[in-house]
């Protein structure tokens, strides 16, 4: 395990004295990504059901929950021995992002904190396997919210490219879950996705989609607009469910309806987003409260898109 502080180590070299005062604090990172090859290495050779059995025990410390079963019951056994299986054909790419992560974040953090302020990292986040579940995002674990990097899946979505935008992405979620409240209703969902995303853009002016992650699973500005009013009114249909199918049509990677994209929510949340920021900045936005954005959401749809009324929720 790798505990990294890594503001501190990477910018006392080159600050003046006024800039080490301003610094800000070191970033609590901790590295599992040795910890998963050791473990990799160590299963190889043991049954599958050993295999998948051991895991979560020897992470139970480390990081607790993650690795559970529970956390992650959906096709548990194939996911723990696919990863596994596959890890000698990923190691290198995980390794790289391992050695080059301090030297990424670091400055995406200053850039982000230069518009909005310190981002709360008062507790450690941390840089895993994370067997296909992520690039980046915060997940409760023992209770308390956590802020997860997968190596694996960013060396397979981000490979060369500028993680400015992602780290943005992600970095804002943890500036905001602080001043909105956590809900679940879908429009909720769409608001703080939307945002971020948005919010990676605004930052970022010149990131392609692919560095704001809407081209994935297919390019979802084309795919949205395409059939505006159908994606538009399909979200309608949903913004006060709290059901899990209707969480995953919009954000997870296969939608119900073939005719649109999964993770169209992303985009449309971004456009709901770039709307409202016409006419506010974006520390106004980050502030808003449930009372003011679900129907600044609900009007924004409506001048996206005209829905039947018997699709409005």
């Amino acid at each position: 395990m790798r505990f990294a502080l890594l503001a501190a180590a990477l910018l006392a070299g080159c600050a003046t004295p006024v800039e080490r005062t301003a610094a800000p604090a070191p970033l609590p990172l901790v590295d599992l990504t040795d910890e998963f090859a050791a473990y990799a290495d160590a299963a190889r050779g043991k049954s599958d059901a050993d295999r998948v059995a051991g895991l979560a025990p020897a992470f139970a410390a480390l990081i607790p929950e993650f690795y559970d079963r529970e956390r992650a019951a959906e096709r548990y056994d194939a996911r723990v021995l696919g990863a596994l299986d596959e890890f000698p054909a990923k190691r290198a790419g995980i390794e790289a992002v391992s050695r080059r992560f301090a030297a990424l974040i670091v400055p995406a953090r200053a850039s982000f904190e230069a518009a909005f302020g310190a981002v709360p990292l008062d507790r450690p986040f941390f840089l895993v396997h994370s067997m296909g579940e992520m690039d980046g995002g915060t997940r409760t674990l023992a209770g308390h919210s956590r802020l997860i990097f997968g190596a694996d899946v960013i060396a397979w979505i981000h490979k060369d490219q500028d993680m400015t935008p992602f780290f943005h992405h992600e970095l804002f979620h943890v500036y905001h879950e602080r001043l909105f409240p956590d809900c679940e209703p879908v429009w909720c969902n769409l608001w703080t996705e939307g945002l971020a995303t948005y919010v990676s853009h605004a930052l970022n002016p010149g990131a392609t989609d692919a560095q704001l992650l809407l081209n994935l699973p297919v390019p979802l500005r084309a795919a949205v607009e395409a059939d505006r009013p159908r994606a538009i009114c399909s979200v309608v249909a949903r913004l006060g469910s709290t059901r899990s199918e209707d969480y995953r049509a919009l954000f997870n990677f296969k939608s119900d309806d073939p005719a649109l994209p999964g993770r169209m929510g992303y985009y449309i949340g971004y456009l709901v987003a770039a709307e409202a920021a016409k006419d506010h900045s974006l520390q106004e936005l980050a502030r808003m409260q449930p009372a003011e954005v679900k129907p600044l959401v609900e009007r924004t749809l409506a001048r996206l898109a005209t829905c039947p009324k018997e699709d409005a929720s």
